[in-house]
């Protein structure tokens, strides 16, 4: 029987994963509040795991995530980056690039099949295309929904925002905010992914990200949902990394 554990740093989140034999079975998500690190689970206090990985877009995290699970479990955390991801890369720069985006494509590849084109709604919003061959393309980029709604709040206009039903045209602020919001991302999404399909027909397009159900239904493309793939892909790596020894 053999335990992995993974942590996934994220802008908004904190995501603990228990992995039995490769298989995710547990999974806890904390918001991030600041520097503080979430509390281990109880339930695994007890558990001695062969590996323990992390992949993080907040650096300033890491000693003391890495200094709680050292502590707790007597093991040290293996960083995860785009030097062990275990994905070819071919993009520029790729030690500026987000772990979160290269192990969706990982782990797309590894349940779906390539090509795939994974669309991660979080925080920011990300398009990325990959394949086996190939490896990590790239993408593009979109503020989330919450930065796309906060980023008018320095207008002098709009200062006051607060949720609002979904309405063209808005008679208010909020609605109109609201309604930017909803068709603006869906047609920025579904314009992307034309292209992309342009580029790769036969590409399996997967939906992840805590923010998956807000494009689901608005989608033109057939898709997969898998809301935690950036995990299973931390999971994939760490499985990886024990066939070794």
């Amino acid at each position: 029987m053999m335990y992995t554990i993974g942590i996934e740093a994220g802008n908004s989140r904190i995501k603990l994963g228990l992995f039995k034999n490769g298989k995710l079975k547990e999974i806890y998500t904390f918001p991030r509040k600041g520097s503080l690190i979430p509390d281990i689970p109880a339930g695994w206090k007890k558990i001695k795991p062969q590996l323990i990985g992390m992949a993080s877009v907040v650096p300033s995290l890491n000693s003391a995530i890495k200094s709680k699970f050292r502590d707790s479990f007597g093991k040290r955390v293996m960083l995860i980056n785009h030097k062990n991801c275990g994905i070819p890369l071919k993009i520029k720069n790729p030690e500026k690039a987000g772990i979160d985006r290269m192990l969706n494509c990982k782990a797309a590849i590894r349940i779906f099949g390539s090509p795939v084109i994974v669309v991660d709604i979080g925080t920011a919003l990300t398009v990325d295309i990959a394949s086996e061959k190939e490896g990590f393309l790239g993408g593009a980029i979109l503020p989330g929904a919450e930065l796309w709604v906060n980023s008018l709040k320095n207008t002098a206009m709009i200062k006051d925002i607060r949720p609002a039903g979904v309405k063209f045209p808005g008679r208010d602020t909020n609605e109109a905010v609201f309604g930017g919001l909803k068709y603006g991302m869906e047609g920025a999404v579904n314009n992307i992914l034309d292209i992309s399909f342009r580029r790769r027909p036969s590409a399996v397009l997967v939906l992840t990200g805590g923010g998956s159900g807000i494009l689901k239904n608005r989608i033109r493309h057939g898709k997969k949902v898998r809301r935690h793939l950036t995990m299973e892909g931390i999971g994939m790596v760490l499985q990886e990394t024990a066939d070794k020894f």
